[in-house]
């Protein structure tokens, strides 16, 4: 049953907190300030109620550009001007890494803004779904809409929260969310999500595909579990001869394992184009291989970094996480050797693959973790001047920063996906004598809580 909640404060992640008994209970699509009618839906620990009714709005409120606003879990700030997006995301990242590490009065601080607010994401998953027009690509929705879906159905109003919110999501009453004309998809990307969909009838429910637009370069992985994959497999081949494009068959290990089958190119080319660096060149990757949602993304946080490097030589620089090579320019641009390293074979390969297609001359790509490679080579009598850490949205341990030192980087460059990675970086760094020089904060996804973040700090001598 619905009850009123006022809103007392915005959540990191983009909901809103209201006070329930006490405790805190998150609300999604509630702004600060504002009182709203809401259903409580707690599954197990996690306290949360979904939006009914805005009885007092906020000023800052906007109508949502997407039908499906209550329920997609791809937008977290569809009733929230930009404005005030962007603002409210800059002081509690700020906010946040202050609690780790004191930045210091002469630290230059830099917000960027991404040029495109909305149409600019290139590659999305979705699953094959059932519905009474046929079949289509959907998602699946918010936990907390999830949970509101089953509620009117009585067989598990009294246990939904002793339900844990995998059980809420698996059960088959929940609807999916189309993909189909999602505003933050860019033109190109809605438009192969619909070329897709005409032609989905032979394919078995619930059969994965991973789809980038990028420009005029396509592509489409079909992924697969090991006892469906002759099926699934005939079914993307078919795709594959109606479309014309890229298509690729991904057959998935089996249950407890980690290795994968190599890909199978069943059209066009393994080769997907996803960005293009400053010198006009477009960078490709192999199936496997991470690429940003959006390609603004890496321009943002290349043009950041290019902005910190300004005036700046090394003798040599170690990148740490390159991926496929998308800021490799910059770093090799700015040195007499460059190296690059990666947990992750595909990335290399592509990384690679770029390397030798632009004739990139002072660079070398390595496979191999971050720890590994600065311990092995260090007693080989490897060194590196500068370092840059690309961290995942957990940070790098310690250790590595200890590693980093011992390896002779003098510079340290970061980039990080989360405000608590980039603050726990900057703090093992000022542990060891570091001054962060420059931060920067980007805002790569809006309408999303994500944002990036970039830094260098010096080693005071």
């Amino acid at each position: 049953m619905s009850q009123p909640y006022y809103i007392e404060k915005q959540h990191f992640c983009g909901d809103g907190i209201a006070l329930c008994s006490g405790r805190p209970i998150r609300i999604a699509n509630a702004l600060k300030g504002e009182t709203v009618l809401a259903e409580d839906v707690s599954v197990r620990r996690r306290r949360q109620a979904y939006l009914e009714e805005v009885v007092v709005p906020s000023p800052d409120r906007c109508d949502p550009i997407c039908a499906h606003w209550r329920r997609c879990p791809a937008c977290h700030y569809q009733c929230l001007h930009i404005e005030q997006q962007r603002e409210l995301k800059k002081k509690q990242w700020l906010a946040l890494i202050k609690k780790f590490v004191d930045i210091p009065a002469d630290c230059e601080i830099g917000f960027y803004d991404a040029p495109q607010t909305v149409g600019y994401r290139c590659r999305t998953e979705g699953v094959v779904c059932r519905g009474k027009e046929g079949a289509y690509l959907g998602i699946l929705p918010r936990l907390d809409a999830a949970a509101f879906s089953l509620i009117p159905k009585g067989d598990v109003e009294s246990d939904l929260g002793m339900l844990e919110p995998a059980d809420v999501l698996a059960n088959e009453g929940i609807e999916p969310v189309p993909l189909a004309r999602c505003p933050l998809h860019a033109p190109e990307l809605n438009d192969l999500i619909e070329r897709v969909e005409r032609h989905l009838g032979d394919f078995l429910p619930q059969t994965r595909l991973s789809l980038e637009a990028y420009g005029d370069s396509a592509r489409i992985v079909v992924f697969a579990m090991p006892e469906c994959s002759g099926a699934v497999r005939e079914s993307a081949q078919k795709l594959a001869e109606i479309l014309g494009i890229s298509v690729v068959f991904q057959e998935l290990p089996p249950r407890g394992s980690h290795v994968y089958p190599k890909p199978e190119v069943l059209s066009g080319s393994l080769w997907h184009c996803y960005v293009h660096n400053e010198l006009g060149q477009g960078l490709y990757a192999r199936t496997g291989a991470w690429t940003p949602v959006n390609p603004r993304n890496a321009q943002l946080i290349r043009q950041s970094f290019m902005r910190m490097t300004g005036g700046l030589h090394f003798e040599r620089v170690l990148e740490l996480g390159c991926g496929c090579g998308t800021h490799s320019t910059v770093f090799s641009g700015i040195c007499s050797h460059y190296t690059g390293i990666d947990a992750a074979w595909p990335a290399i390969l592509s990384a690679q693959y770029n390397a030798q297609t632009y004739k990139w001359d002072n660079v070398t790509f390595f496979s191999d973790t971050a720890e590994h490679y600065l311990d092995k080579r260090y007693y080989k009598g490897v060194r590196a001047d500068a370092i840059v850490m690309h961290s995942n949205r957990m940070p790098y341990s310690e250790k590595t920063s200890h590693l980093c030192l011992r390896f002779g980087a003098k510079d340290i460059f970061i980039a990080a996906p989360t405000a608590f990675a980039i603050a726990q970086e900057c703090r093992h760094f000022c542990g060891l004598n570091f001054h962060l020089k420059k931060l920067s904060l980007c805002d790569t996804l809006p309408l999303t809580y994500h944002m990036m973040a970039t830094a260098h700090l010096s080693l005071l001598r």
